[in-house]
């Protein structure tokens, strides 16, 4: 990031504060030039980045290329099953995979696809990965399990067994050309490690990618990044909507769910159901009517305080969509807005002053 550009906003920065702002114009400036530093720092950062290749599992490609990309994301069909022996040979050869090659072979099978995340390390990348997974997920597509995590795609290291034994002859002409123990080091990490997603393949979610729909969410995910950096308080809602899926039962998904709404509205102390939803109605208005809105979260409120006291017996998964699908309209609103308002400002907001 250049000195310019530090200067000039932490300069604006100085400036709104002192002004005390009370509208979201003078915000959105902050966050805007927030964003550009964060642009900036992340093309300097660039040349340290490496790509980190997560197989999704349940999803289905829908486009005509071999891979869709744009900037730091991009998808990739699977093109070759890796067998076990494989896997196996990566075991015997001592590449750093940190899982057993039987467990890497249940999962695999399960993924259509992988996206590639270029990143500074394994740590940036899995963030990188739950932001494109959430502005996916804005869009329809339904949760979805990313097993592990490896520095080399697995269209590349598929037939590296035969490959590295020199049966090139014998084998498919598309892999006869390829990475070989000899020429390269696969490395893994473990990430999700889990057959367990609520959500996943619903009836009343999509599965399918198109190359428009993943343009789309790469270009979200990095106005989000830049949100992110300028509104701290966001990420934990985010990550919510990420994770929530991966709970192990619903109710205690739910009130993960809750967690992250709640994250958005930190003031809001007493008459909880009442504010919150409100609030909600307010933020979201720009994407649903409000008295819509208000209702879906007074009745998904009242869910989650019968979890939290122990007298939800029974659990519906329409109960979960219900509060996954605020969560998200309040993250999509979030990102339309291009900041997150506080709560003075959405109370003006309903007044409609």
């Amino acid at each position: 990031m250049s000195d310019n550009t530090i200067l000039e906003r932490e300069t604006l920065r100085a400036t709104v504060a002192s002004l005390k702002p009370a509208n979201n114009a003078l915000r959105l400036c902050t966050n805007q030039l927030d964003r550009r530093a964060f642009l900036a720092d992340s093309k300097y950062h660039s040349e340290m980045q490496k790509n980190c290749y997560f197989p999704i599992l349940w999803l289905i490609p829908e486009f005509d290329a071999d891979l869709v990309e744009e900037g730091c994301f991009s998808v990739l069909k699977r093109k070759w099953d890796v067998s076990i022996f494989d896997l196996y040979s990566l075991v015997a050869q001592k590449h750093p995979i940190r899982m057993p090659a039987e467990l890497l072979q249940i999962f695999l099978p399960q993924a259509n696809l992988e996206f590639s995340i270029l990143a500074n390390d394994i740590t940036a990348a899995r963030d990188r990965l739950d932001v494109f997974r959430a502005m996916l997920s804005l869009q329809g597509i339904h949760p979805s399990i990313s097993p592990f995590a490896a520095n080399i795609s697995l269209n590349k290291y598929a037939g590296i067994n035969s490959r590295s034994a020199g049966n090139q002859a014998t084998m498919h002409e598309g892999l006869r050309e390829g990475i070989t123990h000899k020429d390269g080091q696969i490395e893994m990490w473990p990430n999700e490690l889990s057959f367990n997603c609520i959500g996943a393949n619903n009836e009343n979610l999509k599965s399918t990618l198109t190359e428009s729909l993943i343009i789309r969410a790469a270009k979200n995910s990095e106005k989000w990044l830049g949100l992110e950096e300028a509104q701290g308080s966001i990420r934990a809602a985010r990550r919510a909507f990420i994770n929530a899926p991966l709970m192990p039962d619903l109710g205690s998904s739910i009130l993960h769910i809750w967690q992250g709404i709640e994250s958005l509205f930190p003031t809001v102390s007493t008459e909880i159901t009442f504010r919150t939803s409100l609030l909600l109605a307010e933020l979201i208005s720009p994407l649903q009517n409000r008295a819509e809105t208000y209702e879906a979260s007074r009745a998904s409120y009242k869910d989650r305080s019968r979890i939290a006291h122990g007298s939800e017996k029974e659990i519906s998964l329409q109960q979960w969509l219900r509060a996954w699908l605020l969560l998200s309209r309040a993250l999509e609103a979030v990102l339309d807005r291009g900041l997150l308002p506080n709560e003075e400002e959405l109370t003006r907001g309903l007044l409609g002053s």
